[in-house]
């Protein structure tokens, strides 16, 4: 009986800070799982983007993608902090995954469905609430944190609710608003999250998991550009430069996680963590403008250059929140050469930009030998 009992509480177990325990926080298997509806959600938000390149596409894409990595990230560091992994937590964060399978299924007839991605968006958040709700009530130090992420948060839902008033395009005027708020309450609560700094070790590999999926993108994107085209030579060099360019930006992203700059201060972490949002962006705009390339080899390169563009400049911010500011201009300067090489036909801009790329590998490996290396 005493058995059953011990294994019962450790099944249903009240939220509990993680942010100072000595074990290795590793992503667990729900994070994990929750991760993998966000490889559905961003393949449904990049064909969005592959029906066309127009404005009114692009607005789409980027309107749609900011909920979608929000709902992610609003989980990643609820989990951060009071991830117990118990009942109680995989039953807010099941239903969570299944509407964001919903808000996935919107977005490509989203015209028709506006009503059931702001639903599902509002529950996901919800059920956040819920959460942050749980831990302000049994975590002491966590709760003028929790109570502004609840106020915060749950003016941003009821808008999400409230827009189903309307009809578009007056709803999406509502989802800007709600959006904005929901993206400006951990700034505007950064007083009170002196208590409560991010697990160091724990976040970055969240986030980098993240990158690993729209990077996944870029692949699918080739992949996808191959098969409905006549595989030639100027294709195949096309596909093959897409590919190595996006292993350029892993090689860039991955070789400089600075565990550090998410506890060097409140803003270096803040704009480091905010700065993953255009970062992903680029990253799954790259990959599609690679598909574009595929179907239309002779146009110019402006939808592989910009969003290029986009990424070098974010890793450079990424490099400033560093405090690496050699590596910064570096990074900054690629931007400026990616995006004037934009103008040029694709054949000569993707192995512009693929040398860009290799160049600031090179220099990084060249700079961290060791003094004296052969």
């Amino acid at each position: 009986m005493e058995v059953r009992t011990t294994v019962t509480s450790r099944q249903w177990q009240p939220p509990r800070l993680r942010l100072f325990e000595d074990t290795h926080r590793r992503a667990t298997w729900l994070e994990l799982l929750y991760d993998l509806v966000f490889v559905v959600a961003v393949a449904e938000l990049a064909a969005v983007l592959a029906e066309g390149a127009d404005l009114g596409r692009i607005l789409t894409f980027v309107g749609l993608f900011v909920p979608v990595w929000w709902a992610w990230a609003g989980y990643v560091f609820y989990a951060n902090r009071f991830d117990t992994d118990d009942v109680s937590h995989r039953l807010l964060a099941l239903p969570q995954i299944l509407a964001v399978a919903t808000m996935a299924a919107s977005v490509g007839d989203i015209e028709q469905r506006s009503g059931l991605f702001a639903i599902a968006y509002a529950v996901a958040r919800i059920l956040l609430i819920v959460g942050y709700a749980r831990a302000g009530r049994h975590v002491p130090e966590a709760r003028p944190l929790a109570v502004r992420y609840v106020a915060g948060f749950a003016v941003a839902a009821a808008i999400w609710l409230a827009s189903l008033a309307v009809e578009p395009p007056l709803r999406y005027a509502f989802w800007a608003v709600a959006i904005v708020i929901d993206l400006a309450t951990p700034l505007l609560a950064r007083r009170y999250q002196d208590r409560l700094p991010p697990q160091s070790e724990h976040l970055p590999e969240r986030f980098g998991l993240f990158v690993v999926i729209v990077l996944g993108e870029v692949v699918a994107a080739v992949v996808v550009g191959l098969k409905g085209h006549d595989v030639t030579p100027g294709t195949l060099a096309i596909a093959l430069a897409g590919v190595a360019i996006a292993m350029g930006f892993w090689w860039l992203y991955f070789g400089h996680m600075d565990e550090s700059v998410v506890l060097r201060t409140k803003l270096a972490g803040q704009v480091w963590v905010y700065s993953h949002l255009p970062l992903s962006l680029g990253l799954v705009a790259f990959g599609i403008g690679i598909e574009h390339a595929i179907a239309h080899p002779a146009t110019t390169s402006w939808s592989v250059g910009v969003p290029a563009a986009l990424v070098f400049a974010v890793l450079g911010v990424q490099h400033l929140c560093s405090l690496d500011r050699r590596a910064a201009a570096i990074r900054l300067g690629a931007a400026v050469l990616a995006l004037v090489t934009s103008g040029l036909p694709t054949a000569a801009a993707l192995p512009l930009i693929l040398v860009y790329a290799a160049a600031q590998v090179a220099y990084d490996l060249l700079r961290s030998q060791p003094e004296g290396a052969a």
